[in-house]
């Protein structure tokens, strides 16, 4: 490793390799170009070598430090089209979609949902969040606003005594784009997307020039979160003298910001032209900053203690996330992807560090000697750690086959319980912590620590359930499993109650029609004091859905005790001329309140002359209505006519003979309805439409005449 850091790199770097393949493939017609991207595609690299696939990458120290550095064969065919790759290196975010279809000795160099810490409104939205459950822990940034969601509360800021400097940034933006400063909520507009911040006005200051830190972090673990800080970062200074932000200055950029992009331009800039020398110009080491800091008698170690604390706090709000994202089940490794971020830090004159933003794709230009010598460092450190290597390949590619065996031999897929993933997952985390720690080169563990963030964890995930509803899902299904676990005796009590009120409602109505009380002398003479009041006394219907009374209770096990279905059925056939004599009498009695003049009147009476029927009738015309069936007869390979509902209901019948008359006229006699239609109903079941589970209530067979009801179906009764 001693030769590999010694090599220099001078920022330009251009593969042989890749004209080649560039120079071949013009020479090759487009089929032969086709067919050789199918072969790539199903082959999987079996070579000593190790691909690196640097299609989506602009940086030529990443080129350097995999071609020279790592003796890597570098690919540039997009890494979403061909997967024959060992690791890849993108400078754009990466899909869950992407994971999943990686191999697991592959890594990439981004986590599926870091847009959580990248996107400045999200960040500030997730810090926002935890700093209402922790107001004194989350308090390393400023406070911080997201426009236009948040822009009342935004402009009540200016409303309040004295005047305040906010920094307005677009919520996507980078390299100081589009920043700017205002003490006037009119400069605002209310409908723009902005993440609007307190100005720090009391920065410390070196030489007089503002200045804030990029450290380089290095996440390469989320589920359990597992954090690396880089020794080494950059300080970068702004070009013009610092003073207190005022209506004269807020347009000075190169005053109040101190992105390397905007301040690069201006002619006091310096730059940087000697590695060795890292403490001069306006882009240094961070290392030089902190030795000129403890020069000045400043406590460098708690603010390096702060820092480190800044960044497992930022990380615990976001871990939910970048867990749910993380794909890849099997992976007890944790290490298929790893992720440097870049954390923009200013610190005040109190020494106190503050996050302005975090960068899911910090910039690896090299056009400064220092530059070169830093980041060529950091991506070969980062690429060790990961354990990036030919047996590392090999040893997952060997344990995978093993695992295709057993399962070709047993003819099953291997199911591991949760006590031997949590084995499993120890196992290779105890492995990695062994490679790490000889390993880790300039990186240094920061979590996991001895101080606990429990805490900041678990509330950040309850946030997140709440967010996405999976608290919801989970109490839902707790409740479900408490309630399988209580004895069914408690449970089916109060149903089997209401089921056998429902049935004793029922056939209490149905005992009363076919088995009418024995009445006494009393009663007798109170029904001869008052005979016409009987007679325009009308039967309660039955309702469809009746409301139960807990006083009046017959189970459905003592009815059937008291009398049988057998029982029923011979007194019923019995009465058959009685009961159709009361149903002649209420038929006529409907009949008079008729009226055949229009259509609507005809309605309404067959609504009144069904509630004035008896409730045994009422039951027959219910079930003949659903029973009844329309068809018509096909003449010379015709289409079937369509029946006309009111002429099958409510045509007039000028020859009307009374049911009794009718029962003598043979079923050939009858005169069919017009267009080939006749209803012909010969048994009605008395059953519930929706039977409760556990109880069978068995048909109970009324007979009827076939012409007397086809006879009141053609009255419209």
């Amino acid at each position: 490793m001693k030769q590999e850091k010694e090599m220099p790199f001078n920022g330009d770097f251009e593969d042989s390799e890749a004209d080649e393949d560039e120079q071949s493939q013009e020479s090759e017609s487009e089929e032969e170009q086709i067919q050789i991207k199918k072969k790539k595609k199903k082959v999987v690299n079996s070579s000593k070598k190790l691909i690196m696939n640097v299609s989506d990458t602009q940086y030529p120290v990443v080129k350097f430090v995999g071609k020279m550095i790592y003796k890597f064969k570098l690919s540039y065919v997009p890494y979403l089209e061909n997967n024959n790759w060992d690791f890849c290196w993108t400078d754009n975010a990466v899909l869950p979609e992407t994971l999943s279809k990686m191999q697991p000795h592959q890594r990439i160099n981004h986590f599926p949902g870091m847009y959580s810490l990248a996107r400045k409104n999200h960040l500030g939205r997730n810090l926002n969040k935890m700093q209402k459950q922790y107001p004194d822990e989350y308090d390393f940034y400023p406070r911080t606003w997201m426009l236009p969601s948040e822009y009342g509360d935004f402009k009540a800021q200016f409303q309040k005594g004295k005047a305040k400097t906010f920094i307005i940034k677009p919520e996507a933006s980078c390299q100081g784009k589009g920043i700017f400063l205002t003490r006037s909520i009119d400069s605002i507009n209310p409908q723009e997307h902005y993440v609007a911040q307190r100005y720090i006005h009391k920065p410390l200051l070196i030489d007089g020039l503002k200045f804030d830190l990029r450290i380089y972090v290095m996440i390469c673990g989320c589920d359990p979160l597992r954090i690396y800080l880089y020794k080494e970062g950059l300080a970068r200074f702004a070009t013009q003298l610092y003073s207190s932000p005022h209506s004269t200055n807020l347009d000075d950029a190169c005053m109040h910001l101190t992105n390397y992009a905007i301040n690069k331009d201006n002619p006091n800039f310096i730059f940087n032209e000697d590695e060795k020398k890292m403490d001069i110009g306006h882009k240094r080491s961070m290392t030089s900053v902190f030795e000129l800091l403890r020069i000045q008698k400043q406590n460098v170690d708690q603010l390096l203690i702060d820092i480190k604390d800044l960044i497992i706090k930022t990380f615990c709000a976001v871990q939910p996330i970048l867990q749910q994202n993380y794909t890849q089940i099997e992976n007890y490794a944790n290490n298929m992807c790893f992720e440097i971020l870049g954390f923009d830090i200013l610190i005040d004159s109190s020494l106190k560090p503050y996050l302005l933003e975090v960068n899911h794709t910090p910039s690896f230009t090299t056009d400064t000697p220092l530059d070169s010598y830093i980041k060529k460092n950091l991506i070969r450190d980062a690429i060790t750690l990961m354990n990036i290597n030919v047996k590392t390949k090999n040893d997952i590619i060997s344990q995978k086959k093993d695992q295709m065996q057993k399962r070709v031999l047993t003819g099953k897929k291997t199911k591991l319980s949760y006590e031997e993933k949590r084995v499993l997952k120890m196992q290779a985390q105890k492995e990695r912590d062994e490679y790490e720690s000889k390993n880790k080169g300039d990186f240094e563990l920061i979590y996991p620590c001895d101080k606990s963030y429990d805490e900041y964890l678990q509330h950040a995930q309850k946030l997140y359930e709440d967010w996405t509803g999976a608290n919801i899902r989970r109490n839902l299904k707790r409740d479900t499993i408490a309630e399988q676990s209580k004895p069914q005796s408690c449970t089916q009590k109060p149903i089997l109650t209401q089921k056998s009120q429902l049935y004793k409602h029922v056939q209490s109505k149905v005992n009363t029609n076919l088995f009418p009380t024995k009445t006494t002398k009393a009663d007798q003479e109170v029904t001869q004091e008052e005979p016409e009041q009987t007679l325009q006394q009308i039967p309660e219907p039955i309702q469809s859905q009746p409301q139960l009374e807990p006083d009046n209770f017959v189970t459905y096990e003592d009815y059937q005790q008291s009398e049988s279905l057998k029982d029923l059925y011979n007194f019923a056939e019995k009465r058959i001329p009685e009961i159709q004599l009361i149903d002649l009498i209420q038929f006529r009695r409907a009949e008079s309140k008729q009226d055949n003049s229009s259509f609507q009147m005809i309605q309404m009476s067959q609504q009144n002359s069904l509630s004035n029927l008896s409730p045994l009738m009422q039951i027959k015309s219910i079930q003949d209505s659903k029973n009844e069936k329309k068809f018509s007869i096909r003449k010379k390979n015709k289409q079937p006519k369509q029946i006309d509902q009111e002429q099958l209901y409510f045509q007039p019948q000028p020859h009307y003979q009374p049911p009794i008359q009718q029962h003598s006229i043979s079923y050939q006699q009858q005169v069919q309805i017009q267009n080939g239609s006749f209803v012909k109903p010969k048994v009605f079941s008395l059953k519930l439409q929706h039977p409760p589970k556990g109880y069978k209530l068995q048909s109970l067979p009324i007979l009827m005449q076939q012409n007397y009801t086809k006879q009141r179906y053609e009255q419209g009764v």
